[in-house]
């Protein structure tokens, strides 16, 4: 049988390029040629050993963009894709059938399994992450298909986007005119900054600390009205109200993770306001005054994954109104994955988004 070769994680912190026998499929399964794949904020979680539910070796990889190899004739029809169609796939298969899946909300499925992150390559057909030149497509995948014309750099980033209308949208419920302040100006600041935009959210301010100039001229380019450099501004609640006409921001959504930030968040937001956090820090305990949460009713939301949300985000990337690959500023071969991970882990801000291409 023919076989590809992936990166694969066999302990913490040790990667090996690996050879696995190219599967056949079945009528509920696909191939993917992998194109891209990126490295998740998630990823330094299972390569470090830190998530329990990890069973190494692991292939990681989720952030995927593709080329269907080959496809189930019942996988063909449940997702409107054939042989030779550019995908993106999301990172979870689901059951379909539990609580969470039947009230849509499938990031919490009850037996998800989730690729690149907790179906090790010792359980056959083994690819199952993206590092690598293929990926297996299991039964209850969520799978979109992407425009020809589109750049892989744009399509392995559908489900970073996913979050960022999922947080505007579904948790934030923003509404047209409302006033958008984003904390953190990464990855995911920057997919939230479009979600807003296409919300119609006015103004949009991006706040954060300058270490990377680039990032602010993305969160500009995609639609942020305002930009607050904290590291220069000493009064970042003042500066906001005099943006915004002397008032807080209806939405605040907060996606760094530092204590200090996500208190400045409290700071930030209107009475009967939405925080919505994002940002994780390890399970630090940080200290916030809740005080402010009870006498301003604040409406305090954890956003997690996408669920449903992947949809709005493919619709924006195939529109191609936004130059979503400049997000992915560093690129490195298959060979590399263990490079390109410790500099994702290590660099000084220099990296909006490092991806992998096989």
């Amino acid at each position: 049988m023919a076989k590809e070769k992936s990166m694969v994680l066999v302990k913490p912190e040790k990667m090996e390029l690996q050879e696995f026998e190219i599967p056949e499929i079945g009528p509920e399964e696909f191939l993917l040629k992998v194109e891209m794949v990126g490295i998740c904020g998630g990823d330094p979680i299972e390569y470090r050993g830190l998530n329990p539910k990890t069973e190494y070796p692991l292939i990681l990889g989720h952030e995927v963009a593709g080329v269907i190899d080959k496809i189930g004739e019942n996988a063909k029809d449940k997702y409107g894709v054939e042989k030779g169609d550019k995908v993106s796939v999301e990172p979870y298969i689901i059951c379909g059938e539990c609580y969470y899946c039947l009230n849509s909300l499938y990031q919490f499925c009850e037996n998800s399994k989730i690729y690149g992150v907790n179906i090790s390559s010792k359980k056959p057909p083994h690819i199952w992450g993206a590092y690598g030149e293929y990926m297996y497509g299991a039964p209850g995948s969520k799978v979109h298909k992407i425009k020809d014309d589109v750049s892989p750099k744009a399509a392995c980033m559908s489900s970073v986007i996913g979050n960022g209308v999922r947080w505007v949208k579904r948790l934030g419920e923003v509404q047209f005119n409302d006033s958008v302040v984003i904390i953190g100006p990464g990855a995911q600041g920057l997919a939230t900054t479009i979600a807003a935009k296409e919300a119609g959210a006015n103004p949009i301010i991006i706040m954060g600390k300058t270490r990377n100039p680039e990032k602010w001229d993305l969160a500009s380019e995609y639609g942020a009205d305002y930009i607050i450099d904290t590291d220069k501004v000493d009064n970042p609640i003042e500066k906001l109200e005099n943006i915004n006409n002397g008032n807080k921001a209806d939405v605040v959504i907060e996606t760094t993770g530092a204590g200090p930030m996500m208190e400045l968040g409290l700071d930030l937001v209107r009475p009967a306001g939405k925080l919505i956090v994002i940002g994780t820090n390890g399970f630090d305990k940080s200290k916030l005054t809740t005080d402010k949460i009870v006498f301003n009713e604040i409406e305090v939301k954890g956003g997690l994954g996408q669920s449903w949300d992947t949809e709005t985000a493919v619709d924006i990337i195939n529109s191609q109104k936004y130059a979503i690959e400049k997000m992915v500023t560093h690129v490195y071969p298959l060979e590399k994955a263990k490079e390109a991970i410790e500099f994702y882990m290590n660099n000084n801000g220099e990296a909006i988004r490092v991806a992998i291409k096989p």
